[in-house]
């Protein structure tokens, strides 16, 4: 009998233990609309109603499972394919989005890059490591639909936004992979085409960036913001990119 209880407290106490991971994958998710996302949770198949083993997702400040709320972004189909492909590895990620924003909410000290630094310090404090492998972006609707002389300043401005991440957060190195626009307007055809210039153009002008096209992904009626499948093919090809370059 007390061969048994024994053996049934080292189990009990096995299976409370912390999981041991090989690596911690801190990664990033910031931007606007896009990134926050208008996908609705019931759309998506029942596998991505949960969260792989291997992921922490922090949102809002807080640890929350994927699909939680009744709208998702690129993070749900990005978390479980970057899980597959990494399985024992930790997939830590840190979400921060604000609808309709500007790039220069983004620069440093401005509020917007104030709050995504105290995200990251959330869990970064929960979980011990501080580097962060990968910055995935999807951003710059707002200023494809701005007067000139705005929109004009985009490529700029995010060079300065990835800079100022890097230095930071304290990691050189890390991957910035973002997503070009993707939207029509008549009255803006000149300013969309100068923000999807500008970031075709930083593909060759920073380290470690790398862009993804978005032109043929589903939308909802507005023609701006991705659907749900939209969303999760873009979380495909942000994994996809992510995982070409960590493998």
């Amino acid at each position: 009998m007390r061969l048994f209880l024994t053996q049934l407290l080292a189990i009990l106490l096995l299976a409370q233990a912390p999981a041991i991971w090989a690596k911690d994958r801190l990664i990033i998710l910031a931007g606007q609309s896009n990134m926050m996302g208008r996908g609705k949770v019931n759309d998506l198949p029942a596998t991505y109603k949960t969260t792989p083993a291997n992921v922490t997702f922090f949102y809002q400040g807080r640890e929350h499972p994927l699909a939680k709320f009744a709208w998702f972004g690129p993070e749900v189909s990005f978390a479980h394919d970057v899980a597959r492909a990494f399985p024992n590895d930790h997939i830590i990620l840190v979400k921060q989005a604000a609808s309709g924003s500007l790039i220069q909410q983004w620069q440093p000290g401005q509020g917007l890059y104030k709050a995504l630094l105290r995200q990251v310090g959330f869990a970064t404090d929960a979980e011990e490591n501080g580097k962060v492998d990968a910055i995935l972006w999807m951003q710059g609707e707002s200023d494809a639909r701005s007067a000139p002389d705005v929109a004009n300043q985009y490529g700029s401005r995010f060079a300065t936004l990835v800079s100022s991440l890097r230095k930071d957060l304290q990691s050189p190195d890390s991957l910035f992979i973002y997503g070009q626009v993707s939207l029509e307007h008549p009255e803006h055809n000149d300013t969309i085409e100068s923000v999807r210039s500008q970031q075709k153009s930083a593909q060759s002008q920073l380290a470690n960036a790398l862009m993804i096209p978005t032109d043929n992904l589903g939308k909802l009626d507005d023609g701006i913001h991705f659907n749900a499948a939209g969303q999760m093919e873009l979380g495909k090809r942000f994994a996809k990119a992510y995982i070409q370059r960590r493998q």
